[in-house]
């Protein structure tokens, strides 16, 4: 028996079949959805503007005013969002997985066949046929893929959030490298001129008959060791400051000046607990993983639907006969099982799920022992730039103070005021590679947690002075004190050095003046 439709309600079927596959990409690739995950984790991270989002008179425009002040953590960090090549491979990411879901969104083309027909008999006409033909099961479950590969897209933006984290991290990390290196370079420079002048010292007093070779060499030694120090810690703040300006997207030359001051520590009470249930809440990569999961499941689902489904294809075929009468009606192909239907795809998805639940699982207990670990560290440093500040650099101005009095009286000698001179600027090295650490302990706490820590935000902050070197021209040149003040609006009430400043002892006579101490300066983190 024949079946007859008109041809009419046959284009329809196929034109509704097509439209119904039709999907629409975003114009930003999906970035407002990234920046939506950012925004729920850190708003300060998601507020910036970046080279993705902005014009290219606006970058020019940023970047002139970022670069025409000294650059701090914030500023290190609008420059990378604007400048940083890795934000354009995220974006490249984005327009992947936005066309890997659009074409499974829409249905697969369907086919047109043309025929021509001649029949043996002489004076028969040639027997034109023509059809158009869809694959049917691909309609059937055009939204089965399109869920699924609607979830691989989504994790495609939980991936690229969390690279933007990643990159975020990675400045940060370096900024504070670079400015506790030029710190340290600072210093470096002070105790090597401490050195330096105390052996010129010795130099004198051995040519005086006042003290012998043995002494002399003793000093001479200890000002080339505290040279090459000088020379080290200086190749290393450049080396920082060149991986600063890489993770920052640009090329030498630096076009851009540190501040080459660190802020006190955050004070904070955090909990591992707490952060680390925040962590498995917040981590983009747990995100994304999960979104990956879906995606498999999904994809085992369809694939132990279709090994019972065999392959369909419905279409419309028309002939012509030699007398010139016309033909038209409905088509349909069925795949035949003779020789069952594999079961491949169905346990690759098995086993791709059962990796992807562990990964999950190795994810959730890195989190766990990565937040337990930086908070661990970020509290030891913590701690330990608190005895610096409370122990350590107080008593060893005491001490100098002292030895100051005892010199003044000719109970000691010079060089037993320098040496404890020197002990003090040790200290003051010691105290800032402690609050360098402080700060790059914090900042892989908070992204161990994938989230902006509580105390984010807060105000106030006060900063360590930049050091300056003892100027020769205020008094012979052997000057060695230097003032660094290190207190902190924000320290409880009960700090007996909140703040507490490294003042120079007192002075006699006939030693040199100090340069003038550093003023308080703040920031806002």
């Amino acid at each position: 028996m024949r079946y007859t439709v008109p041809r009419g309600r046959l284009a329809s079927v196929f034109v509704a079949a097509v439209l119904t596959g039709c999907a629409t990409a975003p114009a930003d690739r999906g970035l407002s959805e990234v920046q939506g995950l950012l925004k729920a984790r850190d708003p300060t991270l998601a507020s910036a503007q970046t080279a993705l989002s902005a014009d290219p008179e606006s970058i020019d425009t940023q970047m002139a005013t970022l670069m025409a002040a000294p650059l701090t953590a914030d500023r290190a960090l609008s420059v990378a969002l604007l400048k940083s090549p890795r934000l354009r491979v995220i974006y490249a990411q984005l327009g992947l997985a936005q066309a890997d879901w659009l074409d499974a969104s829409r249905l697969s083309n369907p086919v047109l066949s043309f025929s021509a027909l001649e029949s043996s008999a002489s004076g028969e006409r040639t027997r034109l046929g023509y059809g158009l033909v869809q694959n049917f099961t691909d309609l059937l479950f055009l939204r089965s893929r399109s869920r699924i590969a609607a979830h691989g897209r989504d994790q495609v933006e939980a991936d690229a959030a969390a690279a933007i984290q990643d990159l975020a991290a990675e400045v940060l990390s370096r900024y504070y490298e670079a400015v506790g290196a030029a710190q340290t370079a600072q210093m470096r420079r002070v105790i090597a001129h401490a050195a330096t002048a105390s052996a010129d010292l010795a130099q004198r007093f051995k040519d005086a008959g006042n003290i012998n070779a043995l002494e002399l060499a003793r000093e001479r030694a200890a000002a080339h060791r505290a040279v090459l120090e000088q020379e080290s810690a200086e190749a290393e703040a450049s080396s920082a400051a060149l991986a600063l300006n890489e993770a920052m997207g640009l090329s030498p030359p630096l076009a851009w000046t540190l501040d080459p001051q660190l802020a006190l520590p955050v004070d904070e009470t955090l909990s591992t607990d707490a952060l680390v249930a925040s962590a498995l809440q917040q981590r983009l990569d747990l995100l994304a993983k999960q979104r990956e999961i879906d995606a498999i499941e999904g994809a085992l689902g369809l694939a132990r639907t279709l090994r019972w489904i065999p392959f369909v294809e419905v279409g419309l075929e028309g002939e012509r006969e030699g007398d010139g009468s016309r033909l038209l009606g409905p088509t349909v192909a069925i795949e035949i099982p003779l020789f069952g239907k594999s079961q491949s795809e169905v346990l690759r998805m098995q086993a791709r799920r059962e990796q992807a639940i562990a990964e999950a699982e190795a994810i959730r207990a890195e989190v766990a022992n990565g937040v337990a670990t930086a908070l661990t560290r970020m509290q030891a440093a913590q701690a330990r730039v608190q005895r610096f500040r409370e122990g350590l650099i107080p008593q060893s101005e005491a001490v100098v103070a002292r030895m100051q009095e005892l010199q003044n009286y000719m109970i000691v000698g010079q060089f037993e005021l320098l040496v404890a001179k020197q002990e003090e600027y040790e200290a003051y090295a010691g105290y800032l590679d402690t609050l360098r650490d402080y700060w790059l302990a914090r900042v892989a706490l908070q992204h161990a947690v994938g989230a902006a820590l509580p105390a984010n935000g807060q105000d106030g902050s006060a900063r360590i002075g930049a050091i300056r070197l003892p100027d020769a021209a205020a008094g012979g040149g052997h000057s060695m004190h230097t003032g660094m003040h290190h207190g902190a609006s924000h320290q409880s009430t009960g700090d007996a050095h909140a703040q507490h400043d490294m003042h120079p002892p007192a002075k006699s006579s006939s030693e040199p003046t100090a340069p003038p101490r550093e003023t308080d300066a703040h920031a806002h983190h």
